[in-house]
């Protein structure tokens, strides 16, 4: 063969063969000078032509090489040369495509030339040289200062232009079009993978053949599913080359990868490739999905079977197969155990393709064990690498525009390659698109393009559409896409926010700082979109979030940029694998979007390892899912806001899944303050002009103290507290305008302070208000007089320009009220709300009441938060804890003053409400000692002392006023029954069960009935003057509450008696049994004075129990205690003969000896006493055994934490409590007490 018959030879001649052919030849000795031409031209066409199909630079460097030979040995001269030429430009302008290297462009700009130079008008072949200028101007260069010589050559090249002998489509582009840009590109080809070598090898040297492997060759990427699909063609062939059978041999398959990675193509090839080596006898493609087939019964897919049996079979592809397994459908398992006998039966005729996710299809062949036999072959899809998805988008983007389609910075550039950098970082997460999430940003791109393309031509200047500008590839810079974003200006233009704003211009301008990285091509800086919004309603989180993501949309972060607003019902089901399904499905619904989660801390179902409570799995699984899906990587299409109250927000994410706050983290929170006075003020301004309404300044300040005020309660509602405002303010307007005569209505509408707040001016009047609401309290002069104090530092405070609360270091706020029963505490702290509303430090006169069981829990841990719940639901009020000594009972109770103490010195309470904790004086003390920080707490103390008699009896004149009832003993305080009664109540005081006004209460209660009792008929059926009690009727009451009192206080025994002290019995006081002379309502045994003495009498009966009654309460003729006997005795002896015989003779009777001792009284005394020992001995018994159990969990506790901390036990087990020592639950390690130190 001739070198010009080798240089020629048909192209049918395999190019490996031509290949070596050429170098053989060029090894020959005789293969010198001008003879090496031909061969070195042969070489380099073939080694291209391969390059060019392999993607082999190797090939592509040495067709270089050998090309720069060739023109090195042939002359200028020679009429080859200018060929050579244009032979040596080719590989050269691959190599700059690929590479990107300009030298390679401009040395085969200037190859053509002087191949055109060679070829001077006239000649043969210039119109081809004319042509390979201008192809290279247009395809690799598009510099302005090349337009010259590229229309210089497209005239020339029209001018040449043959019809019938050359190409016109390609000719007239040529000549028409403007140069392209540059494609420069340093991007490697796709290599051949080792399975692509492979099969080459195999078709070059066994002259293997396939259509269906060559397309699943020629598909990007998938190595591994090339190499498996090479084996079972392996198996095939050498099964066939023993000469043994294939019946029997099962081809089913299973496809295992995430979406977009070619499962279903690929599928389709490999039931082609069985049936073009006999495998299946058809080549039918059935495709269905396992939700399809899992949702209707077997007679249907049986049916469907039973119809390609009767079409000589095929293939039966099920899509997303996991659905079988899933639990969300009936028949699903029923279903794949019919298909799996369908398997065994039907090997050789059909053949089953199974496809899904990773994970999903491990549970899914785990229904049966059998699927594994029945399903040999399995296909890994990996997720596409950024090579193979930049090609991939090249070749979209090629197949699409023909060609034309011309790309800023070149189709395999800097601005291509971050676009696939930031596609690629959701590689290997389950569910990543590849091939689906491409053709995604391929349809993104064109849309800014669209766009930009509608906004040139509005403004009129020149556009190009087959032209891809920087900012459709990537998107708009964000420094400067930010600064145009409306959404941006509405953000700002918002009322406070402060920190917000800076939070999220602190992220931007990392977007921003990223975006920079990205295009030096530098890994980003890692950072996520999902945010935590915390902050009280009404603070504008849901306004931000929308804003958020709209801003993200202008940025190009997100694709969509629509907020939708979901809370944790949306996402919680009632069923075992509901809420992950209800989460996975509303975070597929919002990619590209963003998800707002309001109240988000209700998916913490609560409960924790020192509660009791059980967590809520249902929550809990909503939880795990997000943490699953939400990965919170740079390029996510999708942005996740969880939205709620701070303190619940902390808790939620310190008690769930701990990689919640990796995706989350709360410490970068956005944090929505609430808004200041300023702040509100205008918001209340905006307010008013959106909708045409006004208000005098004066209103608009006492809207502020009002919102002011508000603020101290939980959750304030910021600017949804303004609304309400507005809306009682406009009722009050038409209320107070419907008044007025419709002639005298105005039309504008201006708000004045009554509208706002009827009783607007009361700090004007807090001292004439302060004496109205304590007068009908007596004995509280000292009181009222430090309350008045306090509010004077208030209105002084307000006149100087300040806020009355800015004086709290000179107002306390946290109170002891200590004293006996009934002397005002209650009543006292119950007044004390609307005095600190008045003062300004309250927004609500309300009084939240509770008792010391209150705040105790039940178990450990459950204290804190109870006492928490208390105050949180006081803020802004008075809490008032009645009966506060019992906190210092009990260890629970314990942690509730631990609490107490720590919620007192918290900026969230401190000012913010009135506490006052009441209790007697001995009891509080003890209370106040049991912790250091408590009395430091409560620096202010009111000491509320027992009343006088004097003063309970205004009390009890008050009380029987109320009811229409008049004493005129009560009225006349100079009368002997008037003296005799303060007597009587000073006695009464004495006692330890005395109740104050309490017991004036019930004094009063019992008068009134009985002037009820009393009362005629006519009095009983008029509304006339007021009912009457005798001055008798009320001493005779007051006896009877004594001796009442005195029979329910335990005697004591003979012995502690004073030996000349007369009993009771004896004294002749009516008794609570017996016929009606002595009961309430009967003529009194004793007329004025003796009744003082009967008392007397009966507080030395109590001996050392009670005290000496004071001189100043004894009437002036009651004799000392000494000649107390003798006087009584004759005085009841003067009475006994005032009566009739038979009745002197009863009492005589019942008269025993004053210094006799009464046996029955002794009795009962003593086992009062032993029962009171009895029960004092069972509460100490119950307390040490309560610290006996505590003191056990605690030594417990100690010894399970260092047995965790020792590891003995690998396997993690439990330790057991055993004698002596702990044995883990596995029974193979024992630590014995001696060892833990116990």
């Amino acid at each position: 063969m001739s070198w010009e018959d080798l240089g020629n030879s048909s192209p049918d001649i395999d190019d490996d063969w031509m290949i070596n052919a050429s170098r053989e030849i060029l090894s020959w000795e005789t293969a010198v000078g001008a003879d090496r031409v031909a061969p070195l031209a042969t070489l380099s066409s073939k080694l291209f032509e391969r390059s060019v199909r392999r993607r082999d630079t190797q090939d592509l460097e040495d067709a270089i090489c050998a090309a720069r030979e060739a023109i090195s040995i042939c002359p200028l001269t020679d009429e080859h040369s200018a060929a050579l030429l244009h032979l040596l430009a080719s590989p050269l302008l691959r190599r700059f495509e690929l590479a990107g290297q300009p030298a390679d462009v401009q040395e085969a700009l200037s190859l053509h030339r002087k191949a055109l130079f060679l070829r001077p008008s006239g000649h043969a072949h210039r119109y081809a040289s004319v042509l390979s200028l201008l192809h290279t101007h247009y395809c690799h260069t598009g510099e302005p200062q090349n337009s010259i010589e590229y229309s210089s050559s497209a005239r020339e090249a029209l001018s040449l232009f043959d019809p019938t002998r050359h190409d016109i489509p390609g000719t007239l582009t040529l000549c028409s079009a403007t140069p392209k840009p540059a494609t420069v590109s340093d991007t490697p080809p796709l290599p051949l993978s080792k399975a692509e070598q492979e099969w080459q090898r195999q078709k070059d040297a066994e002259g293997a053949k396939n259509s269906n492997i060559d397309t699943i060759m020629e598909m990007t990427g998938l190595e591994e599913v090339k190499a498996q699909m090479l084996r079972i063609k392996a198996k095939v062939d050498i099964i066939r080359r023993q000469g043994a059978s294939l019946t029997g041999e099962c081809f089913n398959i299973v496809l295992r990868g995430n979406p977009g990675a070619g499962k279903t193509t690929v599928a389709r090839h490999y039931v082609k490739f069985l049936a073009s080596v006999d495998l299946i006898p058809d080549d039918s493609f059935i495709e269905t999905t396992g939700s399809r087939l899992a949702n209707s019964s077997v007679r249907e897919i049986k049916e469907q079977i039973e119809e390609m049996l009767e079409n000589d079979g095929g293939a039966i592809f099920i899509d997303e197969a996991y659905q079988f397994t899933n639990g969300c459908s009936l028949n699903g398992r029923q279903v794949l155990d019919f298909l799996l006998g369908e398997m065994e039966k039907n090997d050789n005729k059909i053949v089953f393709i199974f496809a899904g996710y990773n994970r999903q299809m491990e549970t899914f062949f785990e229904h049966n064990p059998g699927l594994i036999s029945r399903v040999p072959y399995s296909l890994q899809f990996n997720d596409f690498n950024d090579l193979e998805l930049l090609h991939m988008l090249e070749k979209l983007i090629s197949k699409k525009y023909n060609g034309q389609m011309k790309v800023e910075g070149g189709v395999f550039g800097l601005y291509m390659r971050v676009a696939v950098r930031r596609l690629g970082r959701g590689r290997g997460k389950e569910g990543f698109g590849n091939a689906r999430a491409l053709q995604t940003v391929f349809a993104t791109i064109f849309e800014r393009q669209a766009m930009r393309l509608t906004e040139e031509r509005k403004k009129g200047e020149s556009s190009d559409d087959f032209f891809l500008a920087k900012e459709d590839i990537i998107g708009p810079n964000p420094s400067k896409a930010v600064l145009e974003s409306v959404a941006w200006k509405k953000l700002h233009e918002l009322v406070g926010l402060a920190e917000v704003k800076r939070s999220i211009k602190t992220l931007f301008d990392l977007i921003a700082e990223n975006y920079k990285r990205e295009l030096a091509e530098k890994q980003p800086i890692q950072m996520s979109l999902n945010r935590v919004f915390l902050g009280n309603p009404g603070t504008g989180k849901t306004l931000v979030a929308k804003l958020y993501g709209q801003i993200l949309e202008d940025l190009g972060l997100l694709s969509n940029g629509e907020v939708l607003l979901k809370n944790p019902a949306d996402f919680v089901g009632s069923a075992v694998g509901e809420s992950e399904r209800n989460t996975k499905a509303i975070l597929a619904a919002t990619a590209g979007k963003v998800l707002v989660i309001d109240e988000a801390y209700s998916l913490y179902g609560g409960g924790s390892a020192g509660g009791g409570k059980q967590r809520d799995q249902y929550r809990t699984a909503v939880i795990d899912t997000i943490v699953a899906e939400v990965q919170s990587v740079p390029g996510e299409d999708r942005c996740v806001l969880m939205c709620g109250y701070e303190q619940r927000m902390r808790e939620m994410f310190q008690n769930v899944n701990p990689g919640l706050s990796r995706r989350f983290a709360i410490e970068d929170a956005f944090r929505f303050e609430d808004f200041s006075e300023s702040e509100l003020l205008e918001i209340l301004n905006l307010k008013l002009k959106d909708q045409d309404l006004d208000a005098t300044p004066e209103a608009k300040a006492v809207a502020i103290d009002m919102l002011s005020r508000a603020r101290d309660r939980p959750h304030f509602g910021n600017g949804g507290e303004v609304e309400n405002m507005l809306g009682k303010a406009k009722n009050n307007y038409q209320s107070r305008q419907s008044k007025l005569p419709a002639s005298q209505r105005p039309l504008d509408v201006v708000f004045e302070p009554v509208d706002f707040d009827s009783n607007f001016n009361r700090a004007e009047s807090s001292d004439t208000n302060l004496r109205k609401l304590f007068k009908d309290m007596v004995g509280c002069e000292k009181i009222v007089e430090k309350l008045q104090e306090y509010q004077n530092i208030a209105r002084v405070t307000k006149l100087r320009g300040r806020e009355a609360r800015k004086a709290r270091h000179l107002i306390p706020t946290n109170f002891v009220f200590k004293g006996p029963p009934g002397t005002g505490k209650t009543t006292t702290a119950r007044r004390m709300g609307q005095v600190y509303y008045d003062m300004g430090f309250l927004s609500s006169t309300e009084v939240v009441e509770c008792s010391a069981s209150e705040l105790v829990g039940q178990y450990v841990g459950q204290t804190g938060p109870k006492t928490r719940q208390v105050f949180e639901r006081a803020l802004g009020k008075v809490l008032f804890i009645d009966e506060a000594y019992r906190l210092s009972e009990g260890a629970y109770a314990k942690e509730a003053v631990d609490e107490l103490v720590g919620i007192l010195t918290q900026e969230a309470f401190v000012g913010k409400l009135v506490v006052v904790i009441a209790g007697y004086d001995k009891e509080m003390d003890t209370l106040l000692a049991a912790n250091p920080g408590l009395a430091s707490r409560f620096p202010e103390v009111i000491h509320f002392e027992n009343m006088s008699a004097e003063h309970c009896l205004e009390i009890l004149r008050k009380d029987l006023a109320k009811d229409d009832i008049e004493c005129a003993a009560l009225g006349a305080t100079s009368s002997g029954e008037y003296r005799h009664l303060v007597s009587l109540i000073g006695q009464l005081s004495s006692l330890g069960s005395w109740g104050n006004a309490r017991d004036m209460k019930i004094l009063a209660q019992r008068m009134v009935r009985l002037a009820f009792k009393c009362a005629t008929g006519d009095a009983q059926g008029s509304d006339g003057p007021k009912l009457p009690l005798s001055s008798v009727d009320a001493v005779r009451c007051v006896a009877f509450m004594f001796r009442e009192r005195s029979g329910r206080a335990p005697k004591p025994p003979s012995s502690f008696m004073a030996k000349d002290t007369p009993l009771v019995q004896n004294l002749g006081l009516p008794t609570a049994t017996g016929d009606a002379k002595g009961s309430i309502g009967s003529k009194p045994l004793f007329p004025g004075a003796d009744a003082a003495r009967c008392i007397a009498a009966m507080l030395c009966e109590r001996g050392r129990r009670a005290p000496q009654l004071p001189s100043a309460f004894m009437p002036k003729d009651t004799l000392p205690m000494q000649n107390l006997g003798s006087s009584m005795t004759t005085a009841h002896k003067a009475r006994v003969t005032s009566q009739t015989p038979k009745a002197a003779t009863q009492q005589e009777e019942a008269l025993p000896l004053p210094q006799e001792c009464n046996p029955e009284v002794e009795e009962q005394c003593t086992t009062r006493f032993a029962v009171d020992n009895v029960r004092k001995r069972k509460e100490m018994e119950f307390e040490s055994r309560n610290a006996e159990k505590l003191e056990e969990e605690k030594k417990e506790q100690r010894a399970q934490k260092k047995l965790k901390q020792m590891g003995l036990c690998s396997a993690g087990y439990e330790w057991v409590k055993q004698t002596g020592g702990y044995r883990c639950k596995g029974g193979s390690h024992w630590v014995s007490d001696s060892e833990l130190g116990m």
